[in-house]
């Protein structure tokens, strides 16, 4: 009967289904399929290149905080030898600042006991000759030696006025 026949049309219309799905279908599918796999490998590619620029930046980033660490410590010790520093000047200046008060204060110590001194000398000499000078008067109301009295109270008076004078 019939069976060749209809086995014969279905399989000319698969083919012609067949021939139909690939001229006009299949291609754009195809195209499709294609572009995205491209689009797969380029992003894949693209992603490797990415994390290799992530690894040398991060491996930058990671120097070049080694290096700010560096320089700070670095900073960090110039500024504590230089604080080293302007305490030992500041310290020599006030030894020497101490120093040249004392030098003064010494001097000063040194000038107001020798002006003590030539005062104390002066009321010395004076409350001698006074002392002596009454001795004297004191003999010359006695009588004795009144010519001697005299010349010696003459040549205390001169010293008198010469020491003071003088000191």
């Amino acid at each position: 009967m019939n069976l060749n026949a209809t086995i014969l049309g279905q399989a000319i219309s698969f083919f012609l289904f067949v021939w139909f799905c690939m001229k006009y279908i299949w291609p754009p599918i195809i195209l499709a399929i294609e572009t995205r796999q491209k689009k797969i490998e380029d992003t894949l590619i693209s992603s490797k290149k990415i994390e290799q620029e992530y690894l040398i930046i991060q491996k930058k980033m990671n120097q070049t905080i080694k290096d700010t660490k560096e320089k700070a410590a670095f900073i960090l010790n110039e500024a504590n030898q230089q604080k080293l520093l302007i305490l030992e000047e500041a310290k020599n200046k006030a030894i020497e600042e101490t120093k040249k008060i004392l030098l003064n204060s010494q001097v000063e110590i040194d000038m107001q006991l020798m002006h003590a001194r030539q005062n104390l000398k002066k009321e010395i000499i004076a409350l001698s000759i006074l002392m002596t000078e009454k001795m004297i008067k004191q003999n010359i109301q006695d009588n004795k030696n009144k010519f001697f009295m005299n010349n010696i109270i003459t040549l205390l008076s001169e010293i008198k006025k010469i020491n003071i004078g003088d000191v």
